[in-house]
């Protein structure tokens, strides 16, 4: 064999290597970051699959692709990006705003929320028969 297809070969065998490392280092598609004080909770990046505890504080979600949950009750919802998924408790009458695309929000309080919908595809609906 010749230095040249040698070399040709090793390439290609170091870029295939280099493709699996990149694979394995994608299957954790989180990234962002979560941070909360006593005011509000916030969620920003990609792929996070978390439950918070809410108590009273106002939820703020930025990112794609991320599966929310808040127990107890929040005093509002600010959720933009695209692909997300959030359950949440409101306090009646608090702001729930959404914009982006194909983001999806189950809700529930006792009184309608200050709705602020804006983008394309987004579902926002109270889970029945909880209030």
């Amino acid at each position: 064999m010749s230095f040249r297809p040698f070399s040709t070969l090793c390439f290609a065998v170091i870029a295939a290597v280099g493709a699996c490392n990149v694979a394995l280092a994608s299957d954790d598609d989180t990234s962002g970051t979560t941070s909360s004080d006593k005011d509000k909770i916030e969620v920003s990046g990609n792929g996070h699959q978390r439950s918070f505890p809410c108590e009273g504080r106002r939820a703020v979600i930025e990112g794609t692709d991320n599966v929310i949950t808040f127990t107890g009750v929040c005093s509002g919802l600010e959720l933009s990006g695209t692909g997300n998924s959030v359950t949440i408790q409101l306090a009646p009458k608090a702001p729930l705003s959404v914009e982006g695309v194909n983001n999806s929000v189950r809700w529930q309080s006792s009184a309608e929320p200050r709705k602020n919908i804006s983008g394309v595809n987004n579902r926002v609906v109270k889970i029945p028969g909880r209030s």
